[in-house]
């Protein structure tokens, strides 16, 4: 037993349960999992109901291999068990249940958490606010890509709280999701004003694209493209806004240019090995339009001219050398 896991073994005899959790939680920052899992497992014993829930936390969002893909769900139906009104683990639940891809219960727990909501005593105190409920649950419907089901849920919002720049952004998308182009650029354009996010700035890129816009929407891309090296675990999204350039660059008769930005996706996709169907298919595209544009002759494919080939008499001085090395080994005996 270490040091940190007897102060924490004392701290619990005593009865100063936050002070053991504090520490846990210090070990854990230092990357002890080991000793942050045993002193939470010491809690969790002397009956500490907020260990439990730290300990489902830390399989929903740091364990690598999440619990074996239970996200903490076991934690937390541990904890309801005890505490059946619990907003904080409704809404954890409801996570766990976003991360394994059931997204119907995911909601029907964030429901249930909105429908128990009321002020509670000290035992428990709520970390979100009503309001940031609402909005959890918005964005676990925007993740799902359940757009209108988000937009209608954004007006309810809106009716009830009013707009925020979260809500701008997400309501901007929505619209631009499904297909209210102008509509949605009032909305994003509100919401860039309070705050530069490459998600708006990606959406009102898609609206000004889907308007044929290309000036405009790509100076949008370009504007996501500044900040891309943010958001490198989001395929999708860059993979986006640097295709969706180059096709602006085609509508603008810029080949050249457009060839550059087709590079750069195909190589950049060239990377991740095997591609989701969706990024595939755009990827194929970007192939199939480099290669077409190559065919019109007026387009010089930089990148392939960096490319230093030898020459055909240093081609066969290099393959002589290559031999006479080769029979010198074999000589002795290699």
């Amino acid at each position: 037993m270490n040091e940190h896991i007897s102060k924490a073994k004392q701290y619990i005899e005593e009865g100063n349960f936050k002070e053991a959790l504090k520490l846990a939680r210090k070990q854990h920052g230092k990357d002890d999992v080991e000793s942050y899992l045993s002193i939470l497992d010491m809690l969790v014993e002397a009956g500490h109901l907020p260990a439990l829930e730290e300990k489902g936390m830390y399989y929903q969002y740091y364990d690598p291999t999440h619990d074996n893909g239970d996200y903490g769900e076991k934690y937390f139906d541990e904890y309801l068990s005890i505490q059946p009104k619990s907003i904080n683990a409704l809404c954890d639940k409801a996570m766990s249940k976003f991360n394994k891809g059931k997204i119907d219960e995911s909601l029907e727990y964030m429901d249930k958490a909105l429908d128990k909501y009321k002020p509670y005593s000290k035992i428990e105190e709520p970390r979100l606010s009503k309001k940031e409920i609402i909005m959890a649950r918005i964005e676990l419907l925007v993740q799902a890509k359940r757009y209108d089901d988000a937009l209608r849920s954004l007006n309810n919002y809106e009716n009830q709280f009013g707009s925020d720049q979260k809500s701008d952004l997400y309501k901007g998308q929505m619209l631009q999701k499904t297909g209210k182009n102008e509509e949605a650029l009032t909305y994003l354009e509100k919401s860039l004003q309070e705050e530069d996010t490459i998600i708006a700035l990606n959406a009102k890129g898609d609206a000004l694209y889907e308007l044929k816009r290309y000036n405009e929407a790509l100076k949008a891309y370009d504007d996501c493209i500044t900040y891309e090296s943010k958001i490198e675990d989001d395929l999708e999204l860059i993979t986006n806004f640097n295709y969706k350039a180059a096709f602006c660059c085609v509508n603008l008769g810029n080949n050249q240019k457009a060839v550059q930005y087709l590079n750069k996706t195909i190589n950049m996709l060239n990377e991740h090995g095997r591609l989701p169907k969706d990024i595939e298919a755009i990827y194929q595209k970007c192939a199939f339009k480099k290669d077409e544009l190559m065919k019109l002759g007026d387009v010089e494919d930089k990148e392939f001219k960096k490319t230093k080939f030898l020459s055909t008499k240093h081609s066969l001085i290099a393959l002589a050398i290559i031999l006479i090395l080769y029979v010198i080994l074999k000589m002795n005996g290699y």
